[in-house]
Order: structure tokens, then sequence, then C-alpha cells
């Protein structure tokens, strides 16, 4: 299982899975925003457990053209309640509000869910699992 957050591209008008993180800042490492960026939208603590998987997106989302850097590090959340329940509400910095939750990777590698970025689940169709699964 996987957890990630369920997002909508306004423009196409279809769901999207992502793993919960944001963007480094100023000074910070990689690791370090992790940390933050699940404290900020989840208010909980993971522990970082391994090295991370590291791939270049290019993408559109709401129309726009992106291209981004991304460190996938396999975590594990520090408090048991998030191995318990499916579904917890995540906060943006900018005051939105989404749902985070546990999908079966089963289900993106048969084309049910779509996992962005696109890579990501390249990873899995090649036998990575271990890198990218957040298990307790």
């Amino acid at each position: 299982m996987l957890f990630v957050v369920k997002m909508l591209d306004k423009v196409k008008g279809d769901h999207y899975y992502r793993p919960v993180g944001g963007t480094v800042e100023f000074g910070e490492s990689s690791i370090d925003t992790v940390r933050r960026e699940v404290m900020e939208e989840l208010n909980t603590q993971v522990e970082v457990i391994g090295s991370p998987l590291i791939v270049e997106n290019f993408f559109t989302c709401d129309g726009e053209a992106g291209h981004e850097i991304d460190y996938f590090y396999p975590c594990k959340f520090k408090e048991g309640r998030f191995y318990n329940r499916q579904t917890f509400q995540l906060l943006e910095a900018d005051g939105s509000a989404w749902e985070a939750s546990w999908i079966l990777i089963t289900d993106c590698l048969n084309g049910s869910l779509r996992l962005v970025p696109e890579a990501l689940l390249k990873g899995y169709e090649q036998g990575n699992q271990h890198i990218l699964k957040e298990t307790p």
C-alpha cells in the first residue's frame, strides 16, 4: 500500500494521486523537507527509513507546464493511528484541504488509479516496491 493525496486537475477534470510532500525551502535538505511537509500537512512525524528514489518529472497540471526533480523517501509514520484509519485530511500551506489515504499499488499498476509522477509508477512496474512503500 502507498500513502497518497487525492488531487484534481481542474483543466483535465480528472483525479490523480501523489505522495505527500512539497517544495524544498532555501537552505533545507530534502530529508528535512519531507519531515516538515508531513508535519505541516498532517500534523504528525515520519521517520525516513532509506535512500530516496530521484525522479525528473516533466508534466502538465491545471493547464500549466511544469518541470521538477522529485525525491521519494521511504518513510514510516511514528504514530500508529496512521495505519489504523483509511482517510485523513491534509492541509496545504495555501489553506486548501485534500484527502490523504492508503491506496493499493496494484490499483495504480492496472490503471484504476492514476499515480503521479508517472516515473514513480515505473519504479513499481520494475519491482522497486521496497523503495517506495510506507509500512509500519
